[in-house]
Protein backbone atom coordinates (compact mmCIF):
# COMPACT_ATOMS: atom_id res chain seq x y z
CA UNK A 1 0.00 0.00 0.00
CA UNK A 2 2.77 2.55 1.09
CA UNK A 3 4.70 2.07 -2.59
CA UNK A 4 1.26 2.36 -4.56
CA UNK A 5 0.46 6.09 -2.36
CA UNK A 6 4.38 6.65 -2.98
CA UNK A 7 3.71 6.20 -7.20
CA UNK A 8 0.64 7.73 -6.47
CA UNK A 9 1.96 11.09 -5.41
CA UNK A 10 4.74 10.62 -8.18
CA UNK A 11 1.98 10.27 -11.28
CA UNK A 12 0.11 12.88 -9.57
CA UNK A 13 3.15 15.58 -9.75
CA UNK A 14 3.46 14.41 -13.18
CA UNK A 15 -0.13 15.56 -14.45
CA UNK A 16 0.22 18.61 -12.31
CA UNK A 17 3.18 19.43 -14.07
CA UNK A 18 1.34 19.23 -17.71
CA UNK A 19 1.95 22.59 -19.17
CA UNK A 20 -0.95 22.22 -21.11
CA UNK A 21 -3.31 22.16 -18.39
CA UNK A 22 -2.01 25.24 -17.12
CA UNK A 23 -2.65 26.64 -20.41
CA UNK A 24 -5.67 26.44 -20.61
CA UNK A 25 -6.40 27.46 -16.69
CA UNK A 26 -5.19 30.65 -17.39
CA UNK A 27 -7.05 30.92 -20.70
CA UNK A 28 -9.68 30.22 -17.95
CA UNK A 29 -8.60 33.10 -15.80
CA UNK A 30 -8.21 35.34 -18.52
CA UNK A 31 -11.68 34.50 -20.22
CA UNK A 32 -13.05 35.17 -16.47
CA UNK A 33 -12.05 38.56 -15.96
CA UNK A 34 -12.73 39.72 -19.58
CA UNK A 35 -16.91 38.56 -18.40
CA UNK A 36 -16.26 40.57 -15.44
CA UNK A 37 -15.28 43.54 -16.84
CA UNK A 38 -17.60 43.63 -19.56
CA UNK A 39 -20.95 44.67 -19.17
CA UNK A 40 -21.83 44.52 -22.94
CA UNK A 41 -20.07 41.49 -23.88
CA UNK A 42 -21.73 40.02 -20.85
CA UNK A 43 -25.12 40.49 -21.63
CA UNK A 44 -24.68 40.22 -25.11
CA UNK A 45 -23.50 36.16 -25.36
CA UNK A 46 -24.59 34.78 -21.80
CA UNK A 47 -28.17 34.25 -20.19
CA UNK A 48 -28.76 36.62 -17.53
CA UNK A 49 -28.28 34.64 -14.36
CA UNK A 50 -28.28 38.05 -11.72
CA UNK A 51 -24.82 37.15 -10.64
CA UNK A 52 -21.31 37.10 -12.86
CA UNK A 53 -20.28 34.10 -10.26
CA UNK A 54 -23.16 32.18 -11.48
CA UNK A 55 -22.89 32.68 -15.57
CA UNK A 56 -19.11 31.83 -15.16
CA UNK A 57 -19.68 28.22 -13.37
CA UNK A 58 -22.88 28.06 -15.58
CA UNK A 59 -21.31 28.67 -18.97
CA UNK A 60 -17.71 29.05 -18.97
CA UNK A 61 -16.07 26.96 -16.15
CA UNK A 62 -17.01 23.50 -17.09
CA UNK A 63 -15.95 23.16 -20.93
CA UNK A 64 -12.47 25.11 -19.76
CA UNK A 65 -12.59 22.10 -17.33
CA UNK A 66 -13.54 19.35 -19.52
CA UNK A 67 -11.13 20.58 -22.03
CA UNK A 68 -8.04 20.18 -19.12
CA UNK A 69 -9.02 17.32 -18.88
CA UNK A 70 -9.23 15.33 -21.88
CA UNK A 71 -6.15 17.01 -22.94
CA UNK A 72 -4.41 16.05 -19.22
CA UNK A 73 -5.82 12.23 -19.14
CA UNK A 74 -6.25 10.97 -22.40
CA UNK A 75 -2.61 10.27 -22.39
CA UNK A 76 -1.48 9.00 -19.41
CA UNK A 77 -1.59 5.03 -20.50
CA UNK A 78 -1.66 5.81 -24.32
CA UNK A 79 1.61 7.76 -24.26
CA UNK A 80 3.10 4.42 -22.34
CA UNK A 81 2.30 2.58 -25.10
CA UNK A 82 3.36 5.15 -27.54
CA UNK A 83 7.06 5.37 -26.06
CA UNK A 84 6.78 1.83 -25.74
CA UNK A 85 7.51 1.64 -22.64
CA UNK A 86 4.57 -0.32 -21.58
CA UNK A 87 6.41 -3.01 -20.32
CA UNK A 88 7.97 -1.41 -17.23
CA UNK A 89 5.61 -1.32 -15.19
CA UNK A 90 5.52 -5.20 -15.16
CA UNK A 91 8.74 -4.62 -13.22
CA UNK A 92 7.15 -2.33 -10.67
CA UNK A 93 7.30 -3.72 -7.05
CA UNK A 94 3.50 -3.73 -7.00
CA UNK A 95 2.89 -4.90 -10.23
CA UNK A 96 1.15 -3.65 -13.54
CA UNK A 97 -2.03 -3.42 -11.94
CA UNK A 98 -1.04 -1.77 -8.84
CA UNK A 99 0.58 1.00 -11.00
CA UNK A 100 -2.74 1.27 -13.35
CA UNK A 101 -4.31 1.63 -10.15
CA UNK A 102 -2.04 4.51 -8.50
CA UNK A 103 -2.27 6.29 -11.73
CA UNK A 104 -5.98 6.04 -11.74
CA UNK A 105 -6.27 7.32 -8.28
CA UNK A 106 -3.57 10.54 -8.91
CA UNK A 107 -5.82 10.91 -12.08
CA UNK A 108 -8.97 11.32 -9.64
CA UNK A 109 -7.19 13.57 -7.44
CA UNK A 110 -5.89 15.99 -10.47
CA UNK A 111 -9.68 15.90 -11.35
CA UNK A 112 -10.50 17.63 -8.43
CA UNK A 113 -7.78 19.74 -7.90
CA UNK A 114 -8.35 20.92 -10.95
CA UNK A 115 -11.74 21.24 -9.94
CA UNK A 116 -11.05 23.20 -6.87
CA UNK A 117 -8.98 25.76 -8.80
CA UNK A 118 -11.35 26.27 -11.23
CA UNK A 119 -13.73 27.06 -8.37
CA UNK A 120 -10.50 29.03 -6.91
CA UNK A 121 -10.58 31.35 -9.69
CA UNK A 122 -13.48 32.23 -10.73
CA UNK A 123 -14.71 33.53 -6.54
CA UNK A 124 -10.93 35.28 -7.19
CA UNK A 125 -11.93 36.81 -10.63
CA UNK A 126 -15.52 38.19 -9.19
CA UNK A 127 -13.77 39.15 -6.21
CA UNK A 128 -11.01 40.93 -7.75
CA UNK A 129 -13.81 42.99 -10.04
CA UNK A 130 -15.77 43.61 -6.85
CA UNK A 131 -18.64 41.58 -8.51
CA UNK A 132 -19.58 38.77 -5.82
CA UNK A 133 -22.48 38.77 -4.38
CA UNK A 134 -23.11 35.35 -2.51
CA UNK A 135 -25.64 36.39 -0.24
CA UNK A 136 -27.94 37.41 -3.24
CA UNK A 137 -31.31 34.69 -3.82
CA UNK A 138 -30.30 32.88 -7.15
CA UNK A 139 -32.45 33.27 -10.05
CA UNK A 140 -31.88 31.25 -13.52
CA UNK A 141 -34.09 31.50 -16.50
CA UNK A 142 -36.57 29.18 -17.23
CA UNK A 143 -36.28 27.03 -13.94
CA UNK A 144 -38.39 27.34 -10.29
CA UNK A 145 -36.80 26.91 -7.60
CA UNK A 146 -38.46 24.54 -5.20
CA UNK A 147 -36.36 26.88 -2.41
CA UNK A 148 -34.42 29.73 -1.83
CA UNK A 149 -31.24 29.39 -3.09
CA UNK A 150 -28.28 32.01 -2.73
CA UNK A 151 -25.32 32.62 -5.00
CA UNK A 152 -22.85 31.02 -2.83
CA UNK A 153 -25.03 27.65 -1.80
CA UNK A 154 -25.42 27.61 -5.71
CA UNK A 155 -21.84 27.65 -5.89
CA UNK A 156 -20.92 24.92 -3.30
CA UNK A 157 -23.38 22.60 -5.16
CA UNK A 158 -21.35 23.27 -8.29
CA UNK A 159 -18.29 22.26 -6.99
CA UNK A 160 -19.80 18.91 -5.33
CA UNK A 161 -21.58 18.50 -8.59
CA UNK A 162 -18.19 18.94 -10.29
CA UNK A 163 -15.91 16.90 -8.31
CA UNK A 164 -18.34 14.28 -9.12
CA UNK A 165 -18.44 14.65 -12.65
CA UNK A 166 -14.89 15.11 -12.94
CA UNK A 167 -14.14 11.42 -11.36
CA UNK A 168 -16.93 10.07 -13.90
CA UNK A 169 -15.32 11.01 -16.80
CA UNK A 170 -11.70 10.92 -15.59
CA UNK A 171 -12.48 6.98 -14.92
CA UNK A 172 -13.96 7.10 -18.88
CA UNK A 173 -10.77 8.76 -20.12
CA UNK A 174 -8.41 6.75 -18.34
CA UNK A 175 -9.94 3.43 -19.96
CA UNK A 176 -9.99 4.81 -23.62
CA UNK A 177 -6.86 5.55 -22.66
CA UNK A 178 -5.58 2.21 -21.73
CA UNK A 179 -7.49 0.33 -24.32
CA UNK A 180 -5.70 2.15 -27.66
CA UNK A 181 -2.10 2.30 -28.37
CA UNK A 182 -1.61 5.77 -29.55
CA UNK A 183 -2.13 9.51 -27.79
CA UNK A 184 -3.76 10.70 -30.69
CA UNK A 185 -6.34 8.12 -30.76
CA UNK A 186 -6.84 8.58 -26.89
CA UNK A 187 -7.51 12.24 -27.22
CA UNK A 188 -9.92 11.90 -30.60
CA UNK A 189 -12.03 8.80 -29.12
CA UNK A 190 -12.36 10.98 -25.17
CA UNK A 191 -13.01 14.27 -27.67
CA UNK A 192 -16.08 12.11 -29.82
CA UNK A 193 -17.18 10.91 -26.17
CA UNK A 194 -17.49 14.26 -24.97
CA UNK A 195 -19.28 15.82 -27.79
CA UNK A 196 -21.99 13.19 -28.41
CA UNK A 197 -22.71 13.30 -24.88
CA UNK A 198 -22.81 17.03 -24.61
CA UNK A 199 -25.49 16.71 -27.81
CA UNK A 200 -27.16 13.80 -26.08
CA UNK A 201 -27.92 16.28 -23.01
CA UNK A 202 -28.34 19.72 -24.92
CA UNK A 203 -30.80 18.68 -27.63
CA UNK A 204 -34.32 16.92 -27.68
CA UNK A 205 -33.18 12.59 -27.74
CA UNK A 206 -35.42 10.52 -24.84
CA UNK A 207 -34.98 11.85 -21.64
CA UNK A 208 -33.12 8.45 -19.80
CA UNK A 209 -30.14 9.48 -22.10
CA UNK A 210 -30.55 13.30 -21.39
CA UNK A 211 -30.66 13.20 -18.02
CA UNK A 212 -28.17 9.84 -17.27
CA UNK A 213 -25.66 12.08 -18.70
CA UNK A 214 -22.06 13.13 -17.51
CA UNK A 215 -23.19 16.53 -18.50
CA UNK A 216 -25.53 16.59 -15.71
CA UNK A 217 -22.77 16.84 -13.58
CA UNK A 218 -21.08 19.68 -15.26
CA UNK A 219 -24.40 21.10 -15.62
CA UNK A 220 -25.91 21.62 -12.22
CA UNK A 221 -28.79 23.45 -12.67
CA UNK A 222 -30.40 20.90 -14.65
CA UNK A 223 -31.06 18.79 -11.15
CA UNK A 224 -33.44 21.42 -10.75
CA UNK A 225 -35.44 20.50 -14.26
CA UNK A 226 -34.84 16.69 -14.28
CA UNK A 227 -38.57 14.81 -15.78
CA UNK A 228 -37.49 10.82 -14.31
CA UNK A 229 -36.56 12.61 -11.11
CA UNK A 230 -38.70 14.76 -9.36
CA UNK A 231 -37.03 15.63 -5.90
CA UNK A 232 -34.89 18.13 -4.51
CA UNK A 233 -31.65 18.33 -6.47
CA UNK A 234 -29.60 16.96 -3.41
CA UNK A 235 -31.30 13.58 -3.93
CA UNK A 236 -31.23 14.22 -8.10
CA UNK A 237 -27.44 13.81 -7.88
CA UNK A 238 -27.54 11.77 -5.24
CA UNK A 239 -29.44 9.09 -7.12
CA UNK A 240 -27.70 10.27 -10.45
CA UNK A 241 -24.52 9.37 -8.53
CA UNK A 242 -25.03 5.72 -7.62
CA UNK A 243 -26.75 5.35 -11.08
CA UNK A 244 -23.18 5.89 -12.21
CA UNK A 245 -21.65 3.53 -9.56
CA UNK A 246 -21.47 0.19 -11.32
CA UNK A 247 -20.40 1.91 -14.57
CA UNK A 248 -17.77 3.77 -12.97
CA UNK A 249 -16.86 0.35 -11.36
CA UNK A 250 -16.52 -1.77 -14.34
CA UNK A 251 -14.24 0.89 -16.02
CA UNK A 252 -11.88 0.63 -13.02
CA UNK A 253 -11.51 -3.31 -13.11
CA UNK A 254 -11.11 -2.39 -16.85
CA UNK A 255 -8.18 -0.04 -16.23
CA UNK A 256 -6.86 -1.89 -13.55
CA UNK A 257 -6.70 -5.47 -16.31
CA UNK A 258 -5.96 -3.44 -18.91
CA UNK A 259 -3.80 -0.35 -18.20
CA UNK A 260 -0.06 -0.49 -18.24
Amino acid sequence: MKITLKIMVLELEHLLLKKLAWVFMAAYAASALIICLSDGFRQSYFSDTGSVAVTLAVSVAPYFLVVILVSTLSPVFAGDKERDIYQIPAACLVGRRGRSVAKALASMLFSAISCSLMGTVTIAAVFACGLFDGGQPLEYPGIELSAEWTVSQYLTFSLVCLVIGCTVLTLFLLYISCSVTSVITAVSLSSFLVLFEFIFHRFSFPIAIKEYNVWMFFKPYSFWSMIELQFSPFVNLLILTVAFLPVCSLALWGISQKGT
